[in-house]
């Protein structure tokens, strides 16, 4: 586990000093992938073209967050 956390730090450093020119892509990048705009913006658009990949798009979102939520809840049991 600790070799997967320093490789992580590496990785961060390894970003932050290499692509600060990209800083303003990535912000923006970030701010698009965000989850919450998968409920607000991308889900009502996609289903008002096409109600297959909307209810897909739907049911990957809450499904995603339902296991991003049971894995911080298994992590933070593990720390204790």
């Amino acid at each position: 586990m600790d070799l997967l956390h320093s490789s992580g730090v590496l990785i961060i450093q390894y970003l932050q000093k290499d692509y600060r020119s990209y800083q303003s892509f990535l912000n923006f990048m970030s701010h698009v992938g965000d989850p919450r705009n998968i409920f607000s913006i991308y889900f009502p658009l996609w289903f008002q073209i096409s109600r297959v990949v909307g209810t897909k798009m739907i049911w990957v979102a809450v499904i995603s967050d339902w296991l991003n939520l049971i894995f911080k809840w298994h992590a933070g049991c593990r720390s204790i």
